[in-house]
């Protein structure tokens, strides 16, 4: 293995999609994640990412395209969990169910659909050099509009975060905060695929913020330091991939495992 300067491949167009596709995929994962982990709901990357892979089989067999189609499956897989969540069924419950089902799906459409090349490994195990211009647009649209979201419903979330009850007793609207919050996780997700892959997404929603929680001393200090780990998990990360010729996903994940591991010594 030999390494390779990584500020070459920034020299080339290819090179800085790919590392602003990684930035501003750690950034969105890792602000929504926020509420992830305080919610408990950490088994949410890995069941959604699922389901998304299962409507990118979706895509590829009915030939469409497999980013749509992975968006309206995680949509309506966030909305079932939320309805489920409110008639009493634990979230877990729920997301395992969604989560084995869909492995099944994909499974299924891939086979009858019979491909199984590098378009379809890429959505499972992240492609940041083929992300091209209209991706960086979305995800620039989504991370503007997580911002904002968070950033008008700054109190209501953090009140949800730690209790529904006390949210709904300062009269707020919980339930539909609640279902636009995994809304915008599902898309979250489903367009983060390209550049870290539905094996490796949720490790962007989970491992930044546990970092953070383990650092912070308020809430606002454990949401930015969230979002910093996760930018800075991407950029490194890509960098590293740069270097080693590596998977971007991979690296990625083991960054924001080293960070984890930081935080637990500072801690």
């Amino acid at each position: 293995m030999t390494l390779s300067n990584p500020l070459l491949f920034l020299s080339y167009d290819f090179g800085v999609k790919a590392l602003l596709a990684s930035l501003l995929s750690g950034f969105v994962c890792s602000a929504v994640g926020s509420y992830v982990v305080l919610r408990k709901m950490s088994f949410a990357g890995a069941g959604l990412s699922h389901v998304a892979f299962a409507g990118v089989a979706l895509g590829f067999l009915i030939g469409v395209s497999p980013i749509l189609t992975a968006l309206l499956s995680t949509l309506l897989a966030s909305a079932v969990i939320w309805y489920l969540s409110r008639k009493g069924f634990h979230f877990d419950v729920g997301m395992g169910v969604l989560f084995a089902t869909s492995m099944a799906l994909a499974v299924l459409f891939l086979s009858l659909s019979n491909t199984y090349g590098a378009s379809v490994l890429s959505y499972l195990f992240g492609s940041p050099l083929s992300v091209e211009f209209q991706d960086l647009i979305v995800l620039l649209v989504l991370t503007l509009t997580v911002s904002l979201f968070f950033a008008l419903l700054w109190r209501e979330i953090y009140l949800i975060s730690f209790s529904e009850e006390i949210a709904k007793a300062s009269g707020y609207r919980v339930e539909l905060i609640t279902l636009l919050l995994n809304l915008l996780v599902a898309a979250v997700v489903t367009f983060s695929l390209k550049a870290v892959g539905a094996l490796l997404v949720f490790s962007l929603l989970v491992v930044p913020s546990a970092s953070a929680f383990r650092l912070s001393k308020s809430y606002s200090q454990y949401f930015f330091l969230s979002v910093l780990f996760g930018v800075l998990s991407g950029f490194i990360g890509m960098l590293i991939s740069f270097s080693l010729d590596a998977p971007s996903g991979a690296t990625i994940t083991l960054v924001s495992f080293l960070i984890f591991l930081l935080s637990a010594l500072k801690s």
